[in-house]
C-alpha cells in the first residue's frame, strides 16, 4: 500500500465547449494553471467520439484493446487524474458514457475522447 499525503490543493470548476479535445484541454489546464497533479473528481456532459480501452487478456501487463466509438454519448461520470511525468503531462481517465439513452459503455477513456456540446469537470488541483 502507498500513501501520500497532498499538501495545499485548489478546487477548479473546468468547462470545456464543443469540439475539444478532453486530454488536451486537461494538460492546457495543467499547463495554464502551474499545477504538478490535479484530481479529477467529476466529469459531465456530452462527448461525439469516445475511445475506450480494456484489457483483452488477463495476464500482467494485459494486452489492451482500445476502441474508438462515434456518438453523441452522454457523460456519466468521469474520474481520474492529470500529473506531470519529467517533461511530459499524462492523462489517465475512466468513466462511461451512454448512448440513445439505453447503452452504457465504460472502461479507461482514452486520448481522442472530443466534446459534443459541452463537458463540465470538477477538479482538484495541486501547485
Amino acid at each position: 500500500m502507498e500513501v501520500q499525503k497532498i499538501g495545499q490543493f485548489s478546487l477548479y470548476h473546468l468547462r470545456m465547449e464543443a469540439g475539444a479535445d478532453l486530454f488536451q484541454g486537461l494538460r492546457d489546464f495543467l499547463q495554464a494553471e502551474g499545477l504538478t497533479h490535479a484530481f479529477v473528481l467529476t466529469c459531465i456532459g456530452s462527448c461525439r467520439r469516445v475511445v475506450l480501452a480494456y484489457p483483452k487478456t488477463a495476464e500482467i501487463p494485459p494486452e489492451v484493446e482500445r476502441i474508438s466509438l462515434e456518438g453523441p454519448f452522454e457523460i456519466n461520470g468521469i474520474s481520474g487524474d492529470v500529473k506531470r511525468v519529467g517533461s511530459e503531462i499524462r492523462v489517465h481517465l475512466h468513466g462511461s458514457v451512454t448512448k440513445d439513452g439505453r447503452e452504457v459503455m465504460g472502461g479507461a477513456i482514452g486520448e481522442g475522447t472530443e466534446v459534443f456540446k459541452m463537458a463540465e469537470l470538477l477538479i482538484v488541483g495541486v501547485k
